[in-house]
């Protein structure tokens, strides 16, 4: 099992500490007066401290690059336990960010770590509010589905292990995509959406050239990387 550097810190703190109540144990034995601990309060002590190394060895842990859950790990939080993946390759070369030629303000401006799951679910309701045909850069995301080797594509029979759970990131996910481009690869020097809204007539991208971020009117065709997340 992958241990990373900072689940290694962890364990040696946990134990430290359980070194240092076997240290108070030994020493409780020979204490004159005041106050003493327990013998039994501190094994318990020791025996939850102990657990809390075998919660840890237990658990998955994940690094960037890493290849899992049908594409490549490219940010890691390991104290809220917490991964996002993208998608080995991207879903469009080319794509409006708005809907058959119809610019709305779809109130998607929510920014952050998760933030593009719930802005791609709202412009996906937005833009298809009247007019369930044509694709656009959220809606083509949130289509998006694939099988673990990140290739091949879901085919709906039951021994499928098939991931539909990709969004168009947030400005700032994008940008967290754009620091580990060359980790996660197959990236174009292009302009890529983000499903940070602007205003009515405008949304954010970035240019994975030199990762320059602005608004850019909705009816630019730009290029699309799907991304997911979850906790582990």
């Amino acid at each position: 099992m992958n241990i990373t550097h900072q689940t290694k810190q962890h364990i040696m703190m946990v134990r430290t500490l359980i070194f240092s109540l076997g240290l108070m144990l030994s020493c409780n034995v020979f204490a004159k007066g005041g106050p003493k601990a327990t013998q039994s309060a501190l094994e318990e002590a020791v025996t939850d401290l102990q657990s809390q190394i075998d919660d840890i060895l237990m658990s998955p842990t994940y690094e960037i690059g890493d290849e899992v859950g049908g594409g490549i790990v490219f940010y890691v939080n390991e104290v809220a336990r917490y991964v996002l993946i993208a998608a080995r390759y991207d879903q469009s070369m080319a794509i409006t960010w708005y809907h058959n030629d119809l610019s709305i303000f779809t109130g998607a401006t929510v920014d952050g770590l998760g933030a593009g799951k719930m802005n791609t679910a709202i412009i996906v309701s937005a833009q298809t509010n009247d007019n369930q045909m044509g694709d656009f850069a959220a809606k083509l995301a949130a289509n998006y589905s694939v099988q673990e080797d990140g290739v091949t594509a879901c085919t709906g029979f039951a021994s499928d292990t098939c991931y539909g759970d990709w969004y168009l990131p947030s400005k700032y996910e994008l940008n967290l995509l754009y620091e580990e481009k060359d980790v996660v690869g197959l990236f174009a020097d292009a302009n890529y959406w983000s499903s940070s809204e602007n205003n009515r007539w405008s949304a954010w991208f970035q240019y994975f050239g030199d990762g320059v971020q602005g608004p850019n009117l909705k009816d630019n065709t730009f290029r699309v990387r799907a991304i997911r997340a979850f906790n582990f």
